[in-house]
């Protein structure tokens, strides 16, 4: 070999380890410098959440390590070998983004901000193939028959590159399962997911969602309790009517509440306890018999009804089931509700009935645990919800002069509101988990479920701003609707599932 063909080589090993050099100290510095953005980011990556509290740290000092091994003549190799390494895993990770996960999140920031995932793709391409042909080249061996490198070398390359690639794809794999399963509340955000279509203002914040069906939504007011606001799906027509009852007269109600379900009109209060219904059409409804007070109530057609109410023995709240149509159709099922502390407030919840699937869903406010059972309370699935409070933390306050006991400003809630609809499960939190940046008032948190596989899927957030707080929910298909402050917000589901680069 020729002194001016070494000289040359020596040179582009040279540059290479200095390119690589100015790289990664650029990187790792950048990522420090800007530590939160990077933390967010990472525990924010559709594949490397559940790992992000440790790869925060380890990636930018394997770049500082990296740069450092580079500089030192001794180890320029080991340094060549060990970026060619990282490179390929940095470029693994991309084509899996790409190609595998649930959503593109927008590029990364810094020297590379203008470039798109394809375009770092290709950089990252680039780079590899530098690292490459420069550890070879500081590996030649004129002695060797093969090209002048020994076998070794070449199987040393080849299992850098394997190796890299097949460590990404573990760790998204094994992270996937972690964000489903075990998940230690790292949400996993989409962004984009819906977009405000029309706005309405209600006025008050004393409405709430009592039902959709399959051309309007209906809205009941907790001060009024006997007007009826509807919409069109799209809030362009709006129309008010008063509700009817007959024979009520003599009732003194404390807790109504409107729900519409199909051409069902139903207005119940547990607490009298009373229950009406009639034609939605009409607005006219008469009561029927109710012999047991109760807390909440979900119908679930042919007068049949699932409810929440306290077990006699017990005084503990237990789910049941009540049908008009059948005798002996009142029955209480103690072990479905499981007490943590009181059996009253711990198993606090949400009960709501999904009609694709047809399954009731509760969902605990206090705790991450969902159930999805049949209409009959049997095959009763418990699932866990994203959020880490596994039992359920009270400040019960005692009025002992009024025999009140009420939960205080330290009880903490997992679940706000909820809304189903085909196999998915809407749970609106308030709860920050790991790397988000704190929640302002104009936008509300939203985690996503999949019913039929009992796994968190997703998070989004809903964008309100000026409109706070979120008091209702409500899903069906594409839209979503929302009640914040005193505002109808309608949402609609963008039609991209995937997000290109910003």
């Amino acid at each position: 070999m020729g002194l001016k063909t070494r000289n040359s080589k020596g040179w582009f090993v040279n540059g290479v380890c200095g390119f690589f050099i100015l790289l990664w100290v650029y990187a790792a510095t950048a990522k420090l410098l800007e530590f939160e953005d990077f933390s967010v980011q990472l525990g924010q990556s559709p594949l490397l959440s559940a790992y992000a509290g440790v790869l925060v740290w380890l990636v930018p000092l394997s770049e500082y390590v990296l740069s450092g091994l580079l500089l030192i003549p001794k180890t320029k190799k080991v340094g060549l070998y060990g970026s060619l390494c990282l490179m390929m895993a940095f470029t693994t990770y991309i084509i899996i983004i790409l190609n595998y996960a649930d959503f593109v999140p927008c590029s990364c920031g810094g020297i590379l901000e203008s470039l798109g995932w394809t375009e770092h793709l290709i950089f990252n391409g680039v780079c590899v193939l530098l690292a490459a042909f420069a550890f070879l080249i500081a590996s030649h061996n004129p002695k060797s028959a093969i090209l002048g490198l020994k076998r070794n070398t070449i199987l040393k390359l080849c299992a850098g590159l394997m190796g890299s690639t097949v460590l990404v794809i573990v760790l998204f794999l094994t992270s996937e399962e972690q964000m489903h399963r075990n998940n230690a509340f790292v949400r996993r955000y989409i962004p984009h997911v819906f977009n405000q279509k029309q706005v309405y203002d209600l006025g008050v914040n004393s409405y709430y969602i009592a039902g959709i069906t399959a051309d309007s939504i209906y809205l009941g007011n907790s001060t009024a309790p006997f007007t009826l606001l509807s919409f069109d799906k799209n809030l362009s027509d709006s129309s008010s009517s008063q509700i009817k009852l007959v024979n009520a007269s003599a009732i003194k109600f404390l807790a109504s509440k409107i729900k519409v379900n199909d051409s069902v009109l139903l207005l119940h209060d547990g607490t009298v306890p009373v229950l009406f219904s009639g034609a939605l059409q009409s607005r006219i409804i008469t009561p029927q018999r109710t012999p047991f007070y109760f807390t909440k109530l979900q119908p679930l057609g042919s007068d049949r009804y699932a409810f929440t109410a306290r077990e006699a023995a017990t005084n503990e709240n237990e789910l049941g089931l009540f049908s008009y149509a059948d005798t002996s159709g009142f029955k209480l099922v103690p072990q479905i509700l499981e007490r943590q502390v009181d059996g009253i407030f711990d198993v606090e919840g949400f009960l709501i009935f999904n009609e694709e699937l047809q399954r009731l869903i509760y969902v605990y406010r206090f705790r991450n645990e969902y159930l999805i059972m049949d209409t009959n309370l049997n095959d009763v699935h418990r699932e866990k919800l994203i959020d880490t409070i596994s039992i359920a933390q009270l400040q019960i306050d005692t009025i002992a002069s009024k025999g009140q006991r009420k939960l205080g400003a330290n009880t903490i809630h997992v679940s706000h509101n909820i809304a189903t609809s085909g196999k998915q499960l809407y749970v609106h939190s308030k709860r920050l988990g790991k790397y988000e940046p704190e929640l302002d008032d104009g936008r509300s948190i939203v985690d996503v479920y999949d019913l039929k596989k009992g796994l968190y899927m997703h998070s989004l957030y809903l964008q309100h701003p000026g409109m706070k707080p979120l008091i209702d929910l409500g899903l069906e298909n594409n839209q979503v609707y929302a009640i914040c402050g005193t505002y109808l917000i309608c949402y609609q589901k963008t039609s991209q599932n995937r997000v290109t680069p910003n």
